[in-house]
């Protein structure tokens, strides 16, 4: 079951003792270049995040595990690599880490490498169909088998009675065991982040050349 938080409340313990939680915390990431103003709105999305938790884990429980989609290595090699995933975002989990939480590794890193591979090979325009449907067939394979990795790492390492904190991509597919409570953290600064992201898509989107119509004979 998955309870959404848009607010800052603090949950009661009462029902959740002894039970495996997860706040699930949807991982946005902006390219290098973008505006200031959405720099802006990122890093108020991230401060209203760590407010959340804060709040979830005065209610129940401290976060002894950190989950963070793309992430196959643990240690030292596990904090570079979350710099370079989740920039903005891994200032906070780095200070959840350095309290009682362990960063753990929840994904293949081979899936991951093959799941890259067939992005790229997608991202450069193909030409024929059918390598362009062997492509999309292949991405959303290793899409699937990522999702699915990472509930089974999840359900291994998560012990009884422990809150766990999940970063992940919005539209994922994880499936969690039905003994895992999942607590959706959703700061009202993630839906103006939403839209200013739409409203950027939509002015590139307005600013791309419209094709010429076909001249009539």
């Amino acid at each position: 079951m998955t309870q959404p938080l848009s607010q800052f409340e603090k949950p009661s313990a009462e029902g959740y003792e002894g039970r495996r939680k997860i706040f699930l915390v949807p991982s946005y990431v902006l390219p290098p270049g973008v505006p200031e103003e959405g720099v802006a709105h990122l890093e108020r999305y991230w401060s209203e995040v760590r407010d959340a938790i804060a709040n979830l884990e005065r209610g129940l429980g401290k976060v002894s595990r950190i989950y963070h989609e793309m992430l196959y290595v643990e240690g030292d090699e596990a904090v570079a690599m979350l710099e370079s995933l989740n920039p903005h975002g891994s200032i906070f989990i780095q200070a959840m880490r350095s309290g009682t939480a362990t960063l753990e590794a929840v994904e293949d890193r081979e899936t991951v490498e093959e799941h890259i591979d067939w992005q790229r090979i997608l991202s450069i325009g193909l030409m024929s169909q059918k390598v362009s449907t062997l492509a999309i067939e292949g991405f959303n394979n290793t899409l699937q088998q990522r999702f699915d990795k990472i509930g089974e790492r999840i359900d291994a390492s998560l012990q009884e009675g422990e809150s766990a904190a999940l970063f992940i991509r919005e539209d994922h597919r994880v499936q969690f065991p039905s003994d895992i409570q999942v607590f959706y953290v959703a700061p009202p600064a993630l839906e103006a982040l939403k839209q200013w992201m739409d409203a950027q898509i939509q002015a590139q989107n307005a600013a791309m050349p419209s094709e010429p119509a076909p001249e009539s004979s």
